[in-house]
């Protein structure tokens, strides 16, 4: 009879392992709601600029729009266009809601460079050293580098026949610069500085989810590795051409880019895709079904795979729309 007690106790979670889990997971949760607090409010004040009113809760949702369409589009291409709708969804002009992107993208732009110039910092002065030990771990580090230099020559191919074919990459991009560089110098100074205050802080509490869900676990990684790597991999699926990382981001962050969790990595992995992916992306794809309908939600998703015939179409009979109610 008591071993079966020790036995049962044995079993049962230890109270401050559970309290850890617990511990870890709300703030991760806490985390994820700051970052699409902070994003809603970065749209408003961005569509305010513009000359235009949105309610929080309609930028909180053509956030989730957006959140889906990068999600489940190749380079992230979807977003723009699901947020642009959802804009014009909530009552706004599209020539109000292309505007109010444009300044957005006038605010990201140099927070996504400062980034960029912090992860350059942590990761090249050793990057010799560090990618000796790697290949000095395997027997073909000659095949190694081979694989690499043809997946990246593929990749470019890719990329080239997807600009060539489709176009859309260009004409984005030339579009969402000149929009912003149009309206940026018209655009109050402490406008773009209180926006790309949001977007540090956005992008850190993304990035801070991993630490969180390590809060407390023994032998975790070095929180530097686990912050500028989980920034690096969330912005990884701006440059690798497949939906959401297309699985480069699974094999990176099991090979210890993001640190080395040992026997949980996995869990680790799931948890952290969990929070910072699959989450928002299923509550975006239900609320973009719910508004415009099955059909209209796939078109939606379809950018960046190529010209699709009627793929404008949701954009325009929205945009329609929502100048019929503004009008009204």
């Amino acid at each position: 009879m008591r071993n079966a007690e020790c036995t049962g106790n044995l079993l049962r979670p230890k109270p401050a392992v559970s309290c850890r889990i617990r511990m870890s997971h709300l703030l991760a949760l806490g985390l994820l709601a700051l970052d699409c607090v902070v994003r809603a409010w970065r749209i408003q004040l961005a569509a305010w600029t513009a000359g235009g009113r949105l309610a929080f809760h309609d930028a909180f949702r053509l956030n989730l729009y957006g959140e889906a369409a990068s999600q489940l589009t190749p380079n992230r291409l979807g977003g723009e266009p699901a947020r642009f709708l959802g804009l014009t969804e909530s009552g706004l002009r599209p020539v109000t809601g292309l505007v109010a992107i444009g300044v957005e993208v006038a605010c990201e732009w140099p927070v996504f460079l400062l980034a960029a110039a912090a992860l350059f910092v942590y990761y090249v002065p050793d990057w010799r050293d560090a990618a000796s030990v790697w290949l000095h771990r395997h027997r073909a580090g000659e095949l190694v580098t081979i694989e690499v230099v043809a997946l990246i020559v593929l990749l470019a191919v890719y990329l080239l026949q997807r600009l060539v074919r489709s176009g859309m990459i260009r004409h984005r991009v030339r579009r969402q610069w000149r929009v912003a560089w149009a309206h940026v110098r018209r655009a109050p100074r402490w406008v773009l500085g209180a926006g790309a205050l949001l977007t540090i802080v956005s992008v850190a509490a993304r990035a801070l989810i991993l630490p969180a869900l390590a809060w407390g676990m023994p032998d975790r990684p070095p929180f530097s590795q686990m912050f500028f790597g989980a920034l690096a991999l969330i912005h990884a699926p701006l440059v690798v051409p497949l939906p959401s990382g297309g699985g480069g981001l699974e094999v990176a962050f099991l090979q210890g880019f993001a640190g080395d969790f040992g026997p949980h990595r996995v869990t680790m992995l799931l948890l952290w895709r969990f929070y910072t992916a699959v989450l928002l992306t299923a509550l975006g794809v239900y609320q973009l079904v719910r508004a415009l309908g099955y059909r209209a939600a796939v078109e939606l998703f379809k950018i960046g795979w190529g010209r699709t015939r009627g793929a404008d179409a949701p954009t325009r009979s929205h945009a329609g729309r929502a100048r019929k109610r503004t009008s009204e």
